[in-house]
């Protein structure tokens, strides 16, 4: 009888997930979030983990996905200078998603099948990483201010990989706490405590974002304009590599942001309550 109830529950859960996984489908499309692959993407990690995971694994992944979008339209208008450095441009693609919710839909599934409350966790804390991340990015140069190398210290120019400044720095703390937040329906106990090995796991995991940008992100000067960029091509050539490893781009500082932010959480969560 409870097999029969499991199965029926899934039913019900990926009829929701397709309904939901549509409407962020055609949101994304009508505002130009994302590529036509990313969309693709999206609507299966989407239904993916609303399946299997409902609104407690599925809420924090989409505030994360919503008001990061809001974030880099907002940030575009403010400072369309800062473009040149990044490898891609306004819209998501497909490996973009993935390096943000690829892993994410692993643990919500594995969680189905044994249901842990560590592993809930380590997944909101993958998801605070990566907000924290794209929110420092998108506040932290949407205004006009210093920026630094996390590494020497030196002064570079805003949006290049591996530069901290101090808005982009309390974005970060605050794209953390936001996903944080968004876990305590579900919480049964010790509030306090999830939401400081959250908030901190994820935090972590943004900064060490920046040291994966400054030391092994590959960063290229461009021939015509002399810019250091992400981008390997860049003015309609292709640039010189400057720095990094060259198959280390941003989607993969992404992914191990989100891994450091989960790997975290359970350091903290062992020293909070071992």
């Amino acid at each position: 009888m409870s097999i029969l109830i499991q199965t029926d529950n899934l039913m019900i859960n990926l009829i929701f997930g397709i309904i939901l996984a549509l409407a962020i489908s055609l949101i994304s499309y009508k505002l130009k979030l994302l590529t036509t692959s990313g969309i693709i993407t999206t609507f299966l990690l989407a239904l993916v983990i609303y399946t299997f995971g409902t609104w407690q694994w599925t809420l924090p992944i989409v505030t994360f996905f919503v008001l990061s979008s809001l974030l880099s339209k907002f940030r575009k208008r403010r400072n369309p200078e800062v473009e040149k450095y990044f490898e891609k441009l306004e819209q998501r693609d497909h490996l973009q998603v993935l390096a943000n919710g690829g892993l994410a839909s692993v643990l919500v599934t594995l969680n189905y099948f044994y249901p842990s409350k560590l592993l809930y966790i380590v997944y909101v804390s993958m998801v605070a990483a990566v907000c924290a991340d794209t929110w420092s990015t998108e506040i932290g140069t949407s205004v006009k201010t210093k920026t630094v190398d996390i590494l020497s210290f030196r002064e570079i120019n805003q949006g290049i990989s591996g530069g901290i400044s101090l808005p982009g720095i309390f974005a970060s703390f605050a794209g953390a706490f936001v996903i944080s937040a968004t876990s305590l329906p579900w919480i049964e106990s010790n509030y306090q405590n999830n939401i400081i090995i959250i908030t901190a796991a994820g935090f972590i995991g943004s900064i060490a974002d920046s040291f994966l940008g400054s030391s092994l992100q590959a960063q290229y000067e461009c021939k015509v304009c002399n810019s250091v960029t992400e981008r390997k091509i860049h003015c309609g050539k292709e640039a010189d590599l400057l720095k990094g490893k060259r198959w280390i781009n941003n989607d993969v500082v992404n992914f191990g942001a989100g891994i450091s932010g989960g790997i975290f959480s359970l350091i903290i969560y062992d020293i909070i309550n071992g």
